[in-house]
């Protein structure tokens, strides 16, 4: 039977830093295939956990049916950018020992900036006949617009600034038909909930300075000998200084110790997403990739992600204004009873910004209709 929290494990204004654990490694959690469902052909959403560095997590792989639909979008960023001048001349680049280095000539013999300079003649042409008084600056630029009812052109053009970072938003409604798959709901939630949060760092701690430490970390001997050839005062007051560092890396080492607070958060896991079709019983037929395990019914990989990063895992128990939960003498038996209707959203970024080349490649893989 599940029980709440000790008192002594819930004290206030303290951030835990106990071990974590997923659930076992060896087994597959998969939801929506089997059992009531395990007739169909189904698209599956796979995840695949990696840590911060890429290497293989300890989480086991999970396996959700997809509902409603799937959104990706490949967006890319640009910018209005004024004082941008000439043209591009098709399938001619501008190399930078060629007119590149003419234009920056230009622009150096220029006083000021070159829009500056443009706007600033066009200003004593056109002020001839409204009196425009040249002191006044481009101060004045305003007020000769108005009068002559002409806007001074900025030269606009749009810059491209980079693509960016693909982002998926992954809707799962999980209606349990079974009190095994009741319990496979949980340990999904459990895993996403551990692999998207921050570990708790212990082994950072805070280190005393030594007064020596800043003539032990100088190697050059040229150094060493000018700190060496310092006044006393100076002397004196770097060591005061070295030794209130020291007083307040006790000081904060004391106050760690005390709030029970980790000095440093670990990266949380990372994960692949694999869109799917599986069918119970169907067989795992060759070619399929790498990424798929050889003892799964999976028919072929429809969509596959670089590794991405969880922003945000939503949970909303229940719907339709109300709660049931899922019983069965099993499960009462165990203390155990489940929301029968669970909607989970597994907010996703990408890591990889997608190039020509990378969309190419990736457009080129066998069995892959989803980008």
């Amino acid at each position: 039977m599940a029980t709440a929290l000790p008192p002594e494990d819930r004290t206030p204004f303290t951030i835990i830093r106990d071990t974590f654990e997923y659930p076992a490694k060896d087994t597959e959690l998969i939801f929506g295939s089997d059992y009531a469902h395990s007739e169909y052909v189904i698209p599956m959403a796979r995840f695949k956990f990696f840590d911060a560095t890429g290497k293989e997590s300890t989480a086991p792989s999970i396996y959700i049916r997809l509902g409603g639909t799937f959104n990706t979008q490949l967006s890319n960023g640009y910018q209005e950018t004024s004082g941008i001048f000439g043209g591009v001349e098709p399938g001619k680049t501008i190399g930078v020992e060629g007119g590149l280095a003419g234009f920056t000539d230009l622009l150096g013999q220029v006083k000021g900036s070159a829009l500056e300079a443009i706007q600033k003649g066009l200003a004593n042409a056109l002020g001839a006949g409204v009196g425009y008084i040249g002191s006044a600056g481009q101060s004045g630029k305003p007020q000769l617009e108005f009068l002559t009812r002409k806007l001074f052109n900025s030269f606009q053009q749009v810059i491209y600034q980079g693509p960016r970072f693909r982002s998926f938003q992954l809707p799962f409604n999980m209606k349990p038909t079974s009190y095994q798959e009741a319990k496979i709901m949980r340990d999904i939630i459990h895993t996403f909930r551990v692999a998207s949060s921050p570990r708790g760092n212990t082994e950072d701690k805070l280190a005393p300075d030594d007064e020596n430490a800043l003539i032990n970390s100088v190697t050059d001997q040229n150094q060493l000998d000018a700190i060496n050839a310092l006044p006393d005062e100076q002397k004196r007051i770097k060591l005061t200084e070295l030794g209130l560092d020291a007083f307040n890396n006790d000081v904060g080492t004391d106050i760690t110790e005390r709030s029970n607070a980790p000095l440093t958060f670990g990266y949380p896991d990372m994960v692949q997403l694999e869109f799917i079709l599986y069918k119970k019983g169907s067989g795992t037929p060759s070619g399929v990739g790498p990424n798929i395990d050889d003892n799964l019914d999976t028919i072929t990989m429809l969509f596959q992600s670089e590794y991405c990063m969880i922003e945000n895992v939503g949970l909303d128990y229940g719907a339709q204004n109300k709660m049931v939960f899922l019983s069965s003498p099993e499960s009462a038996e165990a203390g155990d009873y489940f929301p029968s209707e669970v909607n989970m959203t597994i907010a996703l970024k990408e890591s990889v910004l997608i190039t020509a080349g990378y969309a190419s490649a990736e457009h080129g893989t066998a069995g892959r209709t989803i980008f």
